[in-house]
């Protein structure tokens, strides 16, 4: 895959470039030309402060979005324009509507559309949602999900992380996007959203967060996400009605996951509650998914990182931020 870096301006852009080294960056555009040229340095595309002459080469294949998340839209929108594949760091947008829009575009268009959901890389919620649609343990009622960093705490997020006009948000939008796809990953379709915001490290963004999410199938969703505690290891329990199921640790670490089952339908899982994360799959980065599906066009399109979960996700993160507003 040829492909474009629109900006530098994420700090998963290197981490997320690294997983696909044999595709080429052609160019790197930013309307910030320091941070652009250094960018083409560190990934070898040339530096092109013309966004349009960029889109219309049509050498170029698809583009990578690591821009600030109020510029995803516009930046979208125009790739779609110039008829190219999209990347996007989540979230695709803050409010649904945005998203609406972006989806009537590409769906008029031919361009493939992945949106970075990382979570789903673990073989471990894909194991956990699989035994929820085999039954073992029973109809599902509560889902809690963790996911937390010291990032204000330790400070180690760049100045930026903290500029709204930028961002869109705080933790919430960032960091919890994960919990927040998870959660209609494995329970369904959200009926209600609520969260409450906190704000403790001073920075002026919810730092401290938990939604709470009602969904149809009436089982409750919580995820709580934090940029102020040295807890990093995420952390996911699921109730039903005849039994649970808890993974420790985080998909793609060094310790990897385990997965704890008890269930009064499966006797199996009596003797064997615990499973070695280690020994189920570690599934490809939404990134790599993207550049698989230009480098082969026969492949149908991922649906689990796609637009209709995108939009999802920004109808969410919209819900969150008007029922908690940081205090």
């Amino acid at each position: 895959m040829k492909y474009a870096l629109l900006t530098d301006w994420h700090v998963h852009t290197a981490g997320f470039l690294s997983k696909i080294p044999d595709d080429q960056c052609l160019y790197v555009w930013d309307s910030n030309k320091e941070r652009g040229l250094a960018a083409s340095q560190k990934y070898g595309g040339t530096y092109e402060s013309d966004l349009k002459k960029v889109l219309s080469d049509p050498e170029v294949d698809g583009v990578i979005i690591e821009a600030a998340t109020t510029t995803h839209k516009e930046l979208i929108l125009q790739a779609i324009s110039h008829g190219k594949h999209i990347f996007v760091d989540k979230p695709m947008s803050t409010t649904k509507q945005d998203a609406l829009e972006i989806k009537a575009a590409l769906d008029a268009s031919n361009c493939r559309f992945i949106l970075s959901l990382e979570s789903l890389i673990s073989g471990s919620y894909r194991f956990a949602k699989e035994e929820i649609a085999k039954g073992t343990i029973g109809d599902v009622v509560s889902v809690y999900f963790r996911r937390a960093h010291a990032g204000v705490l330790q400070n180690w997020l760049p100045d930026y992380w903290y500029d709204v006009n930028q961002t869109g948000g705080g933790v919430t939008l960032d960091l919890g996007c994960h919990g927040l796809a998870l959660l209609p990953y494995l329970c369904g379709k959200p009926k209600t959203i609520k969260a409450i915001m906190t704000e403790i490290g001073g920075k002026g963004i919810d730092d401290n967060s938990t939604t709470i999410i009602e969904f149809e199938n009436n089982a409750i969703g919580t995820a709580y996400t934090s940029f102020v505690t040295t807890t990093s290891d995420n952390y996911l329990e699921i109730i039903g009605q005849k039994g649970s199921i808890i993974v420790l640790g985080s998909p793609g670490s060094a310790t990897g996951e385990t997965i704890f089952i008890q269930s009064d339908i499966d006797s199996t899982y009596e003797t064997k509650t615990t499973i070695d994360g280690t020994t189920l799959a570690t599934y490809p980065y939404p990134i790599e998914v993207f550049s698989e599906l230009i480098t082969d066009p026969s492949l149908p399109d991922n649906k689990e990182y796609g637009i209709d979960v995108a939009v999802e996700l920004s109808h969410i993160i919209e819900q969150a931020y008007l029922s908690g507003k940081a205090s």
